[in-house]
Order: C-alpha cells, then structure tokens, then sequence
C-alpha cells in the first residue's frame, strides 16, 4: 500500500513500512516537524515492526532533523518498531556518522539490506 503525504511518501508491506522523502533538502525547522508528524503517522496507522527511511533523495539537512531521528527513534521503539535506515547520500552520512547515530539506529547501504535487517 502507497501513502502519500506532503513531504513523504510511504511503502507499507505486511509489517513493514519504506519511507521516502520528497524533498531533497530539509533546512527549516517546521519542515522537520512535518516529516517527523508524518512519518509517526505512518507508524500509527499500521501495525507494523520495522520502518525503513530511505534517504536517497535527501542531500541536505540541519542538524536539529538529527536530533529528531533520535526522538522519533525512541518512540517508535517503544511501539515495538525498529528504525533503520538506508540509500544516505556521503555528506548526509558524513553528519550521520560524526554524531554516532550509527549505534543507535542502524545503517544499511541498500533499502533490501535494511528490510531484511
């Protein structure tokens, strides 16, 4: 099933959910906003176990969109669904990497590596 939002769209198989940004870039904070309320709206209308971001279209993003992975991370799991992520461009996973976000959520190379996780 195919969700459409405004600045996401999503995938959801059986217990799984990709989503994929719309934007290339996300710079302002109500924006991150937007994405962090769509993507928990994802999360809420399905039962699901595990949620992909897939990041190939984004090449840019502020530092506080880190720090609302986080958080969205944390809520997810305590809806018992596991956060991976996917596709990062390198200066996207440069930023990723620099704040160690790759102990807490896991990264994967490819969508298919993150689905089978």
């Amino acid at each position: 099933m195919k969700i459409q939002k405004s600045r996401i769209w999503a995938e959801v198989t059986g217990d799984q959910a990709v989503v994929y940004f719309l934007p290339t870039s996300v710079r302002e904070m109500a924006d991150v906003q937007k994405i962090v309320d769509e993507i928990m709206d994802v999360s809420c209308n399905y039962d699901l176990k595990a949620m992909v971001i897939n990041f190939a279209r984004l090449r840019q993003m502020t530092s506080a969109f880190l720090s609302k992975l986080i958080s969205l991370n944390r809520s997810l799991a305590q809806a018992g669904i596991k956060l991976r992520v996917c596709c990062m461009a390198a200066e996207v996973e440069e930023a990723f990497r620099i704040c160690q976000l790759q102990k807490i959520i896991p990264l994967y190379a490819t969508e298919e590596e993150a689905l089978k996780g």
